[in-house]
C-alpha cells in the first residue's frame, strides 16, 4: 500500500492499482526514439501482474507501521515482502509463463534492493539477522529456479551465466529483448510510483534501453505541483493522464489494525488524476 500525505488526510492506494497504472504507461511506450515492448501482450501483462501479490496485504490484511500509520510499501517488513513478492510472480506465471518471467527478474531485483545500499528509497532487510538471510536467500533461490524452469519453457537459454536472473552475453536477440522488457517495466514501475507516492522515491530510473541490445540511458523524473515530468520522452502520445483510486483518511494513528481496518472499510472513495508530461 502506498500511503500520501495530501493536508490532513492520507490518501492510500494499493500496490496492485499502482502496478495496473504501470500497465496504462507501458502500453504508451515506444515512439520514434523509443522501441516499443515484445512481446506486447505478454509483457504488458507482465508490468500489469508484477505486483499482482500484493492483495493478500493491502485488500485482505493492511498493516500499521510501529507509529500508527498505514503501513507503506518502503517500510514493509520482510516477512510480507517475500510473501506477496513470491505470490506476484506465481499469479504472474500463472497466466503467462513470459509476464511470470518478467514478474520473478523484478520480485528478484527487489530482494536484492533491500540487502543492499541503494541511492533511491527501497525498504531494508537487516541479513545480520540469521532467519531474515535465511529467509531471503531461500526465496531468491526459489525465484531463480522458477526463472530457470519459465525460460526452460518459452525456449529461452539456460546454460550462460546470470546476474540477477539476465545473462551476461551480449547479441543475443532474445536476451536482449528481455533485458530490454525488464527495464521498460521497473521504469514504469516507478513513474507510477513517482505519481502515487508523496514524492518520488528516485530522480531518475535505471537504464532503460532504446531498443533491444541497444543505447541505455536514464529516464528522469520531476513532480511539478501533482504531476510527473519526464525526459527523455519514451511514450506515442503528448501526455498521459492517470486515474488513480484511493482512499481517504485524516492523518491520525490508530490504536490497531483492527481499528485501521475498520476504518477503512467505511473510507471515502475518490479518484486522483495524475499527469504525466515531458519535462
Amino acid at each position: 500500500m502506498i500511503r500520501r500525505q495530501q493536508g490532513d488526510d492520507w490518501l492510500l492506494i494499493t500496490q496492485h492499482d499502482h502496478a495496473l497504472l504501470a500497465g496504462e504507461l507501458a502500453e504508451h511506450f515506444g515512439n520514434d526514439r523509443f522501441a516499443p515492448p515484445d512481446p506486447m501482450e505478454s509483457v504488458l501483462k507482465g508490468v500489469r501482474l508484477h505486483d499482482s501479490g500484493w492483495p493478500l496485504h493491502d485488500d485482505d490484511e493492511p498493516t500499521l507501521n510501529n507509529r500508527g500509520e498505514p503501513l507503506d510499501v518502503f517500510e514493509v517488513t520482510r516477512a510480507i515482502a517475500l510473501k506477496v513478492w513470491q505470490a506476484s510472480a506465481d499469479r504472474a506465471a500463472a497466466q503467462d509463463p513470459y509476464a511470470g518471467l518478467l514478474t520473478s527478474l523484478h520480485v528478484l531485483s527487489l530482494s536484492v534492493f533491500a540487502t543492499s545500499e541503494t541511492e533511491f528509497e527501497h525498504e531494508k532487510f537487516d541479513m545480520d539477522d540469521a532467519q531474515t538471510k535465511f529467509a531471503v536467500t531461500k526465496f531468491q533461490h526459489r525465484e531463480i529456479e522458477r526463472q530457470e524452469m519459465l525460460r526452460k519453457k518459452l525456449g529461452l537459454r539456460t546454460d550462460r551465466p546470470a546476474t540477477h536472473g539476465l545473462t551476461r552475453d551480449v547479441g543475443q536477440k532474445p536476451e536482449d529483448k528481455l533485458t530490454f522488457n525488464i527495464r521498460m517495466l521497473q521504469a514504469m514501475d516507478l513513474i507510477s510510483l513517482a505519481a502515487c507516492c508523496t514524492k518520488p522515491p528516485a530522480g531518475q530510473t535505471q537504464d532503460v534501453y532504446m531498443k533491444p541490445g541497444g543505447e541505455k540511458v536514464k529516464l528522469s523524473l520531476e513532480r511539478r505541483g501533482g504531476d510527473v515530468h519526464v525526459e527523455p520522452w519514451p511514450f506515442d502520445t503528448d501526455e498521459i493522464a492517470l486515474p488513480i483510486p484511493a482512499c481517504r483518511l485524516p492523518a491520525k494513528p490508530f490504536a490497531n489494525d483492527a481499528a485501521f481496518r475498520e476504518a477503512l472499510i467505511h473510507a471515502p472513495a475518490e479518484v486522483l488524476v495524475v499527469h504525466v508530461r515531458p519535462m
